[in-house]
Parts: C-alpha cells; sequence; structure tokens
C-alpha cells in the first residue's frame, strides 16, 4: 500500500513522503493513529492543504522542547531538604514524583515517566546523577542534592 506520512517516522520518512508499507502495517498502526494518508488524488489535495500546517506545528514543538532544555539546563542542580535520623537515614524517601513537583515550581512540566533517577527511590543524603528524557534520544543531565535537617 502506498501512503503519505502525516509525521515523520524512524527508519520511515518524513512529514509529506509517498512510501510503500505492507497493507497490515498501514491499516493496523499508521491509518488509525493517524500518521499516514493513503495515496490518492483526493488526499494529495488534501495533504497539499494541511502541509504547512503540519510543518507549523512540528516547528512549534521544536521550539517548546528548546525552551524546555534551556530551562532545565539553567537550574544545573535540583537541592531538596529531607528530615533525616540516625546515620543520615531520610525519613521516606525521595522519589520522582518530588522532582516532578519541585520542577513545576520552576515553571517546567514533566512527566514522572520523564525522569530516570539512579535508583528508584532515594534513602539516603548525598548528590545524584538524574537524567531527564526529553523526546526519544534527547536528554539533560542534573545533580540532585539531598540535604538533611533535624
Amino acid at each position: 500500500m502506498i501512503v503519505i506520512l502525516l509525521c515523520k517516522i524512524n527508519k520511515l520518512g518524513n512529514i509529506g513522503d509517498k512510501v510503500v508499507v505492507k497493507d497490515g502495517y498501514a491499516r493496523n498502526f499508521l491509518l488509525p493513529n493517524k500518521k499516514a494518508l493513503v495515496a490518492n488524488e483526493d488526499n494529495l489535495l488534501l495533504f497539499n492543504d494541511k502541509k504547512a500546517q503540519l510543518e507549523q506545528e512540528l516547528a512549534h514543538h521544536k521550539s517548546e522542547i528548546i525552551q524546555k532544555i534551556n530551562k532545565i539546563k539553567k537550574l544545573n542542580s535540583i537541592t531538596m531538604l529531607a528530615k533525616v535520623g540516625k546515620n543520615n537515614k531520610i525519613f521516606g524517601s525521595i522519589n520522582s514524583n518530588h522532582i516532578v513537583k519541585y520542577m513545576k515550581n520552576h515553571g517546567i512540566y514533566l512527566k514522572n515517566k520523564e525522569i530516570n533517577l539512579p535508583i528508584r527511590s532515594i534513602r539516603k543524603l548525598g548528590n545524584y546523577n538524574v537524567v531527564i528524557l526529553i523526546e526519544k534520544k534527547l536528554t539533560v543531565h542534573i545533580t540532585l542534592k539531598i540535604k538533611g535537617y533535624k
């Protein structure tokens, strides 16, 4: 089946490319998820009208990602306070939810699945390397500093 791609798909093509794919892939994935149109005369005319809008949306999405990355890099590190007991062990733990709330207070909106901690929940004081996954292959590294108080 020949389809017109409405978005970039890795190892297949970019917006507007006409590609030949297997029928099942087109019917079960590309068409229902609105990632492609069947390549016929009506859809070619429709796509030409929509192409400028799709490119504008892509440019807007890229600019939002760049702004988010710049905000995160500007922070460089996060310092969180936690109540500690004996042997500098934290009461409770620090996890990705805490980092999401911290970032939200600084105007950066993330999801839990975008934050990659070295361990699931942090229970000791110290510095930790946190990886924030913005896009599939686009990551930002920041330092998480846990300081205690009694």
